[in-house]
C-alpha cells in the first residue's frame, strides 16, 4: 500500500485510535502506532499476520463469515449491533472494543480498514447501569425488568423452565402495625431466604409490594415444581426475629410450566398468578398447574 498512497502511513499514525488495514486474504498489511497502546503489539509485529490473531477463538468462525460478507457488500459501519465487541491483545487478554470498519479500493485491490477504540470503562458503566435498572433496591433481588429479560432469553432459546408466583400472607398487618421500616426488614428476610433456595441458573425477583416470582431453569414437570414450591413455603413460614419483635408470614404460591402453560411471558405469568390466587382462595400454600 505504501506505493499507492505514500502519505497514508504518516496520516494514520497521527490518529489516536488504533487502526489496522487488511487485504483480501484477511492478513494485516498496515497497523498504526496507536495499536501498541491498545493491543500491546508494535505495528511491525502485526504486518503479515492474520486478522484472527486479534479475534478471540470463540468468535473467529463468526467473524470470518462476517468479514467475507462485508468485503463483498459492506458499507462503512460500526461493527455489530452491540455497544462493544471483544478483541484479543498481545498477552491473550480479551478487551472490550468499539470497532468501525470500511472498505477501500486501491488499484483494483480491495482493503478493509478497522478503527478500534478501548471502551472497557464504558462497558463497566453500561454493566453498572444495567444492574441498577434491573435490581430491586430494597431486597437486592431482580425486578420486573430483569424477569422480562430472563424470560425473553429462555423463550428465545426454547429452554424449558417453570415459574413460581408468590404472594405473602399476614404481611400487611405487620406492616400496618409496626410501620414500613419493619415491613421492609421482613421483605429483606424473605428475599434472603429465597436467594438461599435457588440455584445459580435460577432467578428470584420482586415484582412489587409483597409479590415475588421465581424462575426455575430446567424444571419441566409438575412434581418437581411442587417439591420446589413446598421448600419455598416452608422456608418463608419460619419465624423471624427483629430485635424484640418476633413473627411469621405465610405465602400463597402458584406455578406455571413452559411451554405447556404458555409460549410467552405474559401468558405464563397469568397462569402462575391465577394458580396463586386459587391457592389463596383454597387456603393452600401452593396450587400446581392443572
Amino acid at each position: 500500500m505504501k506505493k499507492n498512497v505514500p502519505a497514508l502511513d504518516d496520516l494514520l499514525n497521527l490518529l489516536p485510535d488504533a487502526i489496522v488495514i487488511v487485504d483480501a486474504t484477511g492478513h494485516i498489511v498496515f497497523a498504526n502506532t496507536s495499536v501498541e497502546g491498545l493491543l500491546g503489539y508494535r505495528p511491525g509485529e502485526l504486518v503479515q499476520q492474520s486478522l484472527d490473531c486479534l479475534i478471540p477463538k470463540s468468535y473467529r468462525s463468526e467473524h470470518q463469515s462476517h468479514f467475507k460478507w462485508f468485503r463483498e457488500h459492506g458499507q462503512a459501519m460500526a461493527m455489530g449491533d452491540r455497544p462493544f465487541v471483544y478483541g484479543l491483545d498481545k498477552s491473550g487478554n480479551e478487551i472490550s472494543l468499539s470497532i468501525s470498519i470500511a472498505n477501500m479500493d486501491l488499484d483494483n485491490e480491495r482493503y478493509s480498514i478497522a478503527v478500534m477504540r478501548d471502551i472497557g470503562e464504558l462497558q463497566s458503566e453500561i454493566t453498572e447501569i444495567t444492574f441498577r435498572a434491573e435490581t430491586d433496591v430494597l431486597t437486592g433481588l431482580g425486578n420486573r425488568m430483569q424477569l422480562s429479560h430472563v424470560l425473553e432469553a429462555a423463550i428465545e432459546k426454547n429452554n424449558q423452565f417453570s415459574l413460581l408466583y408468590l404472594d405473602l400472607e399476614k404481611f400487611k398487618p405487620i406492616n400496618d402495625k409496626h410501620g414500613h421500616e419493619v415491613g421492609d426488614r421482613v421483605l429483606q428476610i424473605v428475599a434472603k431466604r429465597l436467594k438461599a433456595l435457588i440455584r445459580p441458573q435460577d432467578q428470584a425477583v420482586r415484582i412489587g409490594g409483597d409479590e415475588f416470582v421465581l424462575f426455575l431453569d430446567g424444571v419441566v414437570d409438575a412434581g418437581t415444581l411442587e417439591q420446589r414450591a413446598t421448600a419455598v413455603a416452608k422456608s418463608i413460614k419460619r419465624p423471624f426475629h427483629l430485635g424484640e419483635l418476633s413473627g411469621a408470614v405465610g405465602v400463597n404460591i402458584g406455578g406455571a410450566l413452559y411451554p405447556r402453560d404458555g409460549n410467552n411471558e405474559q401468558a405464563l405469568l397469568n397462569v402462575a398468578d391465577r394458580n396463586m390466587y386459587r391457592a389463596k382462595q383454597s387456603g393452600l400454600a401452593y396450587k400446581s398447574p392443572d
